[in-house]
């Protein structure tokens, strides 16, 4: 007599998806991880992947956010706008470099066929994550009388995250000395400048 197969259904069929993503990762990683090999791994089918997940880059996503042990970002206090945006800028770098070159490649490659330039960057100017990050920024700066004013337009608040995904885009990293250019060149001229 046959053991009749148990139907997973939920978190746990959600968990056995994921599991079987992050382990196709490791293992052949971005390039090579299939929807199809996922669906194989996970003792399921595509179209059961399909209805959650719209395409390999939003699986991956996913399974490195259950995995990837990705730490939230946090807002930093270090006493100085500059010292805060240092920090937070390295929280992000320290995030690009746990997805390894190759994974960042084929994710930004796979997301940005299917996403015109003029969305990510509306997406960008709308993005609240990382507005509710760099508005205590400065709200913490006015308060130290660092810079004349913590209320900005939402575009100005949002300039980290554009000056971010273009640095990104182009050059598949977020090296110190970038990060370092983009503060002092960019950022702290234009929340310094009503000073």
């Amino acid at each position: 007599m046959t053991e009749k197969k148990t139907r997973r259904r939920g978190q746990a069929l959600v968990d056995a998806i994921l599991t079987a993503t992050w382990d196709q990762l490791q293992q052949k990683g971005y390039q090579n991880l299939t929807i199809e090999g996922v669906a194989k791994a996970a003792e399921t089918t595509k179209t059961v992947l399909y209805r959650r997940w719209p395409d390999k880059a939003h699986l991956v996503i996913a399974a490195l956010g259950k995995f990837g042990n990705l730490t939230p970002y946090t807002v930093p206090d270090t006493g100085t706008l500059r010292g805060d945006f240092l920090n937070l800028f390295g929280q992000l770098a320290a995030f690009l470099e746990r997805l390894k070159g190759e994974t960042l490649r084929g994710l930004l490659a796979d997301r940005l066929q299917n996403l015109e330039v003029g969305k990510l960057l509306n997406h960008a100017n709308q993005g609240n994550e990382l507005k509710e990050i760099v508005q205590p920024m400065l709200d913490h700066a006015a308060a130290r009388g660092e810079i004349a004013k913590a209320e900005w337009p939402d575009r100005v608040v949002t300039l980290p995250g554009i000056l971010l995904i273009n640095e990104v885009l182009s050059q598949q990293d977020l090296s110190e000395a970038a990060q370092i250019e983009m503060i002092d060149d960019i950022l702290l001229p234009v929340f310094h400048a009503d000073n």
